[in-house]
């Protein structure tokens, strides 16, 4: 049978006093959150073992928090899973990332794995927010929730401005034929651009037609799609607004292998500001996000969440505001 690590040889190794290893081991407030955790990581390798230490070594959630996402391929959500990475790394937390494909039976797989993994915190860009309502360890919405949700703590843009923005300035353009290349329909954000769009188009008393709205646009190849069949059954001048610059650039490619003119024939609004958008050769016009501040500052307050003395009964809700590039589409 191994050796038991002493006291002393744990603090050797986490390269502090012996009364500092203690404090750690018995929850002292005296020590940093930082040293308590690489002290308590220290002693669980070494199975250390004492009353007061088996409670604090075994029962206590590993520094580890989920993150699920719908597309990491998507350069938005990279830059969001950047600020959360940042973040924990500076909190000596990891992050187990889980790409859900926009599934909601992969949503549901996912969530049970990082609950098995016992893992101190959640952060998730949900599919079906739902999928969430009962779960038993601290969590925040990334990006996406109603804000009718009032029990839910979340950071997200206000999608509602940067729908109105986006449709005002189609309308400026002189394009009423506006069509909105929106995700999946059940997720909060479809319908909070949507009701952004409405707003813009009642200021200029008109209706938005429900039809103008093409549902389950997600890659480049959707934005091409859509277009295609926009004009089979309208013709130019028009209008797109995107619910991603990736589907933003799959329709301005196909527009203009199809030698359409932008913006005077095809107008075209993307949704995210991802750092491609500059150096088309065409420079879309998009609404801007703070994606990279969304990430941080979701992990901080998740790690504040996460340290109360009763982190299911807080709830923390940030909204950034979103504005408009307008460049050559």
């Amino acid at each position: 049978m191994a050796k038991k690590m002493t006291l002393k040889e744990i603090a050797a190794i986490a390269g502090v006093s012996v009364s500092t290893v203690s404090k750690a081991l018995n929850q002292s407030t005296e020590i940093s959150e930082n040293t308590r955790r690489r002290i308590v990581e220290v002693a669980r390798a070494g199975r250390y073992h004492s009353s007061q230490a088996d409670r604090t070594l075994w029962e206590e959630k590993p520094p580890i928090v989920g993150f699920l996402v719908p597309d990491v391929a998507n350069p938005y959500f990279a830059r969001l899973w950047h600020g959360v990475e940042d973040i924990a790394r500076s909190q000596g937390y990891s992050v187990v990332t889980c790409n859900t494909g926009e599934d909601p039976e992969l949503e549901l797989q996912q969530l049970d794995m990082l609950q098995r993994l016992n893992v101190a915190g959640m952060l998730t860009v949900p599919i079906r927010e739902e999928l969430y309502r009962n779960l038993d360890i601290p969590f925040l919405f990334l990006s996406r929730c109603s804000v009718a949700n009032n029990s839910a703590s979340y950071v997200i843009n206000n999608d509602l401005r940067g729908a109105y923005l986006a449709g005002k300035y189609l309308l400026e353009q002189g394009k009423k034929e506006i069509f909105f290349l929106s995700g999946p329909q059940d997720i909060s954000v479809a319908k909070t651009r949507t009701q952004g769009l409405q707003v813009a188009f009642r200021e200029k008393s008109l209706p938005f037609p429900k039809n103008h709205i093409l549902y389950d646009n997600l890659t480049l190849k959707d934005g091409r799609r859509a277009l295609e069949r926009i004009l089979k059954s309208y013709r130019p001048p028009i209008g797109l607004f995107c619910s991603s610059d990736i589907v933003a650039i799959g329709a301005l490619s196909a527009a203009r292998a199809w030698s359409y003119k932008i913006p005077d024939e095809i107008s075209i609004v993307g949704y995210d500001n991802i750092e491609n958008d500059q150096y088309l050769d065409y420079p879309l016009t998009t609404i801007a996000q703070a994606d990279y501040q969304i990430g941080s500052q979701g992990m901080k307050m998740l790690m504040e969440i996460i340290t109360s003395k009763e982190p299911y009964q807080q709830v923390s809700q940030v909204m950034f505001e979103p504005e408009i590039i307008v460049r050559k589409t």
